[in-house]
């Protein structure tokens, strides 16, 4: 019988993740004892993560799927300043935030992230230009912003971050601020008033915002750094309050939940293929106002808390179609 090495021209590498393997190849999980199979998913899918540690809606988060940073959010009506960690299993308590912050956006990452563009109370909601930072232990005063708002669109990293759009008491705005790690800048607004949308972009230099208000929006914008254009709109009904990610406007994302004209909430997924939308997997609840703003990627993503029936401590974790899957063979 021939053996892998004749067939493929090189031996089975040993690895302890898949990391460096193609669609196809066979390869050994030295850390787990197995031999396993590198494939993609052919179809998107949702399954519950670790529950928060405490209900919220309209907290603010960044990093990844396994590297998660949440902050924030109401509990159900009172403005909280809790911060959690996610490693891709279980949540768990960290340092406050300075200030309790709801309507809260975030960007970066799990050990450098910025809260922005946020309510510092309660319904009545009030919006504030204050900033926080955060350097994996604790919360620091930033910058303040140029346009008091909350609920915006943003993206970056804590040293080139960027905000737009956002809205405050019976308003929404336009207005657009990139973050240098200490002052915000003021530059092109948006192409119209919006914001309580999806977004969550790796990159200054390239933030997606999808969806959102006023009414409910279909609407897909993208900011290059410099100016805005208009790309493909969402396939289904317009929506506000519907998170995800979108880490570059030509790399996979998705948008989930949120509220339509007819419907509060929706279970509705659309996943991004780095041009267009279509239509996805529902996420498992109904589930309006999530962590905002940066769910992960469009291959591993995370939608935390928000309002189904009442304000929840869910965890959702997203793997897109396509996504890369390392399946355990099975020997005798």
């Amino acid at each position: 019988m021939a053996e892998y090495r004749e067939i493929q021209g090189a031996a089975v590498q040993s690895l302890a993740s898949s990391t460096g393997t193609i669609e196809g190849q066979i390869w050994y999980d030295n850390v787990n004892g197995v031999f396993k199979l590198q494939s993609v998913t052919t179809s998107a899918s949702w399954a519950s993560g670790g529950t928060l540690p405490a209900v919220r809606s309209d907290a603010g988060q960044a990093g990844t799927q396994t590297a998660m940073v949440l902050a924030g959010g109401r509990n159900p009506a009172n403005t909280t300043n809790t911060t959690f960690t996610y490693d891709g299993s279980t949540w768990s308590p960290v340092n406050n935030l300075g200030t309790a912050r709801s309507l809260a956006t975030m960007f970066g990452t799990q050990t450098a992230a910025v809260l922005a563009s946020s309510s510092a109370s309660g319904a009545p909601f009030t919006s504030t230009t204050a900033t926080e930072e955060w350097d994996g232990t604790n919360w620091t005063a930033g910058g303040a912003m140029n346009t008091s708002r909350y609920g915006s669109f943003a993206g970056g990293t804590l040293t080139q971050g960027v905000i737009a759009g956002g809205s405050g008491p019976s308003v929404y705005f336009d207005d657009t601020e990139e973050y240098d790690g200490t002052s915000w800048t003021s530059v092109t607004n948006m192409p119209a008033d919006q914001g309580n949308g999806t977004s969550g972009a790796d990159s200054q230099l390239d933030m997606s915002c999808v969806g959102g208000g006023p009414g409910t929006q279909t609407t897909h914008t993208i900011y290059n750094g410099t100016t805005w254009t208009a790309g493909n709109s969402l396939t289904g009904d317009g929506r506000r309050g519907n998170r995800g990610a979108m880490p570059s406007s030509s790399s996979p994302g998705f948008t989930a939940g949120g509220e339509s004209a007819t419907v509060n909430p929706i279970t509705v997924t659309e996943e991004y293929d780095g041009t267009s939308f279509s239509s996805s997997t529902s996420i498992p609840t109904a589930t309006r106002d999530a962590a905002n703003a940066d769910g992960g990627t469009g291959a591993a993503g995370l939608f935390s808390g928000g309002v189904t029936t009442g304000t929840t401590a869910n965890t959702f974790e997203w793997t897109g179609s396509g996504a890369p899957v390392s399946e355990t063979i099975t020997t005798t």
